[in-house]
């Protein structure tokens, strides 16, 4: 897939849009962990760690996903005490990673190659931001 670059903008870069005000969460938090966050903090991915390094990616439609499954596994629990019964581990995904000097061409061109809606940027090894669909789009729209 190609994109002109000025359909894009510029040449801007992921850091350009990139969120960097990170929640993360680890491989054995709960998914009750999991939602209340989403829930508090209103949003929509979480990188996963283990000891510091970054392993995959959560995203609410796992949780979404995972919350019915729990709900059909665990019948008469609540989906608090349910999702209290699963590791984060058991349905993250593995992460998919852009270094944050990359155009915002090549980072279109990755969700939709790779079907996705966020990447989590990286500088070298280092988790530095979250870059989603809505970032680029509103780049796009200039706003």
């Amino acid at each position: 897939m190609h994109l002109s670059t000025g359909f894009l903008g510029s040449r801007k870069t992921v850091r350009d849009v990139m969120t960097t005000e990170l929640l993360t969460l680890n491989l054995n938090d709960t998914l009750r962990l999991a939602d209340d966050i989403m829930n508090l903090a209103k949003l929509r991915h979480f990188p996963v760690l283990d000891q510091g390094r970054l392993v995959g990616v959560l995203n609410q439609a796992d949780l979404l996903h995972a919350s019915m499954r729990s709900l059909v596994r665990h019948p008469g629990e609540s989906l608090r005490q349910a999702l209290g019964t699963v590791a984060v581990r058991d349905i993250m995904k593995p992460a998919m990673t852009i270094q944050c000097d990359a155009s915002l061409e090549e980072a279109a061109c990755m969700m939709v190659d790779k079907q996705t809606d966020c990447l989590l940027v990286v500088e070298g090894d280092k988790l530095v931001g979250v870059a989603t669909r809505t970032d680029l789009l509103r780049e796009m729209g200039g706003k």
